[in-house]
């Protein structure tokens, strides 16, 4: 993981988070090479992501999606440390054809304080080209406003490992990978 000597962006902190506040839009397309490297790690060899399936040809693999939230997230604030997942939720409403542009929406939706810790809960809306929803997910994570302060006080940032190169950002359609 690159350690960064300087934040390129607001540093992620707990009581600064709103409710209701939007992340930059995010598009994905999913091609045949992407999609058959994570298949073969995970030795998945169910027909519908590589030839045929119920709606016609290969469907993209839902869980590629699935760190939607977070990703966008990412491309809003610096956040050191990566994310304590707490729960997620996800619901699987269509297929996505494989290659199709999908769209991908996210906010904020809660935040509480549990222990002593505080989270926020992340809502993603995934859509097609077509405007035909196919997912929703929201995580709820944990932020550690005192870790995050004291690392970025000592300049001491780092990016953690991430898919981020397979999304884009929506709005002016700058690939922030």
């Amino acid at each position: 993981m690159p350690l960064r000597a300087k934040v390129e962006g607001p540093v992620m902190v707990f009581e600064e988070m709103e409710v209701g506040e939007e992340m930059p839009e995010l598009r994905v397309v999913f091609d045949e090479d992407m999609q058959g490297r994570f298949l073969a790690g995970l030795k998945e060899e169910n027909p519908w992501y590589s030839r045929e399936s119920p709606w016609g040809g290969p469907i993209t693999y839902h869980p590629l999606l699935d760190d939607a939230p977070m990703e966008a997230t990412m491309h809003r604030y610096q956040y050191p440390f990566g994310f304590v997942h707490a729960v997620q939720e996800t619901e699987f409403i269509n297929p996505l054809p494989l290659g199709k542009p999908a769209r991908i929406t996210t906010k904020v939706v809660d935040k509480y304080e549990k222990r002593g810790r505080g989270y926020i809960v992340i809502e993603s809306l995934i859509v097609d080209e077509d405007g035909l929803e196919i997912m929703r997910t929201r995580n709820h994570a944990m932020i550690e406003d005192e870790r995050v302060r004291e690392a970025a006080g000592l300049g001491l940032l780092h990016v953690p490992l991430s898919s981020a190169a397979k999304y884009n950002r929506g709005e002016s359609g700058e690939d922030k990978s």
